[in-house]
């Protein structure tokens, strides 16, 4: 038997946290920050359940924030153990960590504590990245490995960001399958979703469990920068550094070779970060589809491409004319370059904004593609006069459809767990999980404990 504690991800879409008990040792799956709004950013200052030091070991599924961006917090406060991932994710969570770190140390050093109802205090810095950065030990997909001594593991591939992946824990003869988060079917750049096999306990993300994905973004994509580039502005293109910028450099090297006039508009990407995620796709040829494109020079074969790594090479951007494409993060508009050059084209009528995604409560991408009129920014209120464009089918997660075929693979009868969604979204996954199914279902809530 098995004690299984949802501290995180429970009721709440970020901080995937799960606690797993077993034969007297406790092994987090997944170790995030919470993000989003004030309320839920408060979450990272709850104390865990148990001591950091208590905790034996970490079994990561991927390497985004909210579900890696509390290890450094976790080792600086005592744990001591071994934290499991693939190759692939080790790479894009070292690049995750230094950014988290870099970016509290700049919170910290701009006073911002000073002028915001609430300021995150400063949870780690690069040493602690450094020592977190030691402690992994990764392993390739399809490759059991023992855990704490009590269980062991097997990750398979989620197709959610490169090197994701959904881990299967066998212990006392079950096998119990946390998702992490899930991918998408038919993606030109990542794998498929793998089989789940044999289950007895499914803990599965929620995001979209109580919507459908419209289809054919690239054909929604390629009518927004057509529209774009008629208006004649800049065309600002808000995009996670990892997966999603790659997807949409991929999607407009595809456009461009079908239009040999989009392929005349330069294409910008303001992101060091992205720069780091798109050697990582160089460096792991196999974790994805490989793409062949006809400027091999160029991420997935863009032409008229140009990267901006330095601030004088972002700030060059403000004085180009005409056309142009920029890609920079954070795709909610939540903080970094992006908001500079929001900024500076906001306010301008020949500007298009567009957003490739799903945007949180609380962020400036919600407010805009919510109609928002004004954006308050760097201490301006700013006109809203650019076309805003909301495009959802670029979204990683898959979708209600997607989740219902992908548990479709699962023999047996499992218990599922409705994780890492909103309430209405995990509702309806676990109500997709009866009806479909005839499995016990219910929606995780955070701060209570099961047993598996």
């Amino acid at each position: 038997m098995a004690d299984l504690t949802f501290i995180g991800a429970a009721g709440t879409v970020t901080g995937s946290k799960h606690l797993l008990t077993l034969g007297g040792k406790h092994i987090l799956i997944d170790c995030g920050m919470f993000q989003g709004v004030v309320d839920v950013r408060t979450l990272n200052d709850v104390p865990l359940p148990i001591a950091p030091d208590d905790i034996d070991a970490v079994v990561v599924t991927h390497g985004h924030l909210d579900h890696v961006g509390y290890l450094p917090k976790l080792v600086r406060d005592g744990f001591a153990g071994p934290i499991y991932c693939t190759p692939p994710t080790e790479a894009v969570m070292g690049v995750v960590l230094d950014d988290s770190a870099h970016l509290q140390q700049e919170l910290q050093e701009r006073g911002y504590q000073h002028q915001r109802p609430y300021a995150p205090p400063m949870y780690y810095d690069q040493r602690d990245v450094d020592r977190t950065k030691r402690r992994v030990k990764p392993f390739d997909y399809h490759t059991p490995f023992d855990v704490a001594g009590v269980l062991q593991a097997t990750y398979f591939n989620a197709g959610h960001i490169i090197g994701s992946a959904f881990v299967a824990l066998a212990f006392d003869g079950k096998r119990v399958i946390f998702s992490g988060d899930l991918g998408r079917y038919d993606r030109p750049l990542l794998l498929d979703p793998e089989p789940i096999g044999a289950a007895d306990d499914i803990i599965c993300e929620s995001t979209y469990g109580d919507r459908v994905h419209p289809p054919q973004p690239l054909s929604d994509l390629r009518a927004a920068l057509d529209a774009g580039i008629a208006r004649g502005g800049a065309i600002v293109i808000p995009a996670f550094a990892i997966e999603r910028s790659q997807d949409i450099l991929l999607a407009i090297a595809t456009l461009q070779r079908e239009d040999p006039g989009l392929a005349r508009v330069s294409v910008h990407l303001d992101s060091p970060m992205a720069e780091k995620v798109d050697d990582i796709f160089a460096r792991f040829p196999n974790a994805h589809r490989r793409i062949d494109g006809d400027a091999p020079e160029t991420p997935f074969g863009v032409r008229n491409f140009h990267m901006h790594v330095t601030a004088a090479d972002s700030k060059a951007l403000n004085g180009v004319s005409g056309p142009h494409i920029i890609i920079s993060a954070s795709g909610m508009a939540s903080g970094g370059r992006i908001l500079h050059h929001l900024h500076n084209h906001l306010p301008d009528r020949n500007a298009t904004v567009i957003f490739p995604g799903y945007q949180s409560a609380g962020t400036i991408g919600y407010f805009l593609t919510h109609g928002a009129h004004t954006i308050h920014l760097y201490g301006d209120s700013l006109p809203v006069r650019a076309a805003i464009v909301h495009l959802e089918g670029f979204s990683a997660h898959a979708d209600q459809n997607e989740l219902k075929r992908w548990l479709a693979t699962a023999s047996g009868t499992p218990h599922l767990y409705a994780v890492h969604g909103e309430a209405e979204s995990a509702a309806a996954l676990a109500a997709t999980a009866r009806t479909a199914f005839g499995w016990k279902s219910d929606v995780a809530r955070r701060g209570t404990t099961v047993t598996l």
